[in-house]
């Protein structure tokens, strides 16, 4: 991939993320499906390439919520974070994104 073929594959990706976090939120899926449209809309692998931290925390995230009650598990807060992340309503901070964990 370019780089600008990253960085349109980058906002895509942190698009589809955010649309697919406001879906889980109104209840169209369950943390299951969450997990699953993660898995639809991008790759570990892929990620590796895009190389942003947001993004592959918010994957890691969507696929793991649904391991919940697990002390390792993310959790609903964790999410709700990295969706403000996404908006550009925060700065993502990677040992704030755990703290969520961490309680």
């Amino acid at each position: 991939m370019t780089a600008p073929n990253i960085e349109a594959r980058h906002q895509q990706v942190a698009g589809r993320f955010i649309a697919a976090i406001e879906d889980f939120e109104k209840g169209a899926y369950s943390s299951r499906g969450l997990a699953k449209r993660a898995e639809e809309l991008t790759s570990p692998e892929e990620l590796l390439l895009v190389n942003d931290e947001l993004l592959n925390h918010t994957f890691w995230v969507m696929r793991h919520l649904v391991h919940q009650p697990a002390c390792w598990a993310p959790s609903n807060g964790e999410l709700m974070y990295l969706y403000r992340c996404l908006k550009g309503e925060e700065q993502f901070q990677q040992d704030v994104a755990d703290s969520f964990r961490l309680k």
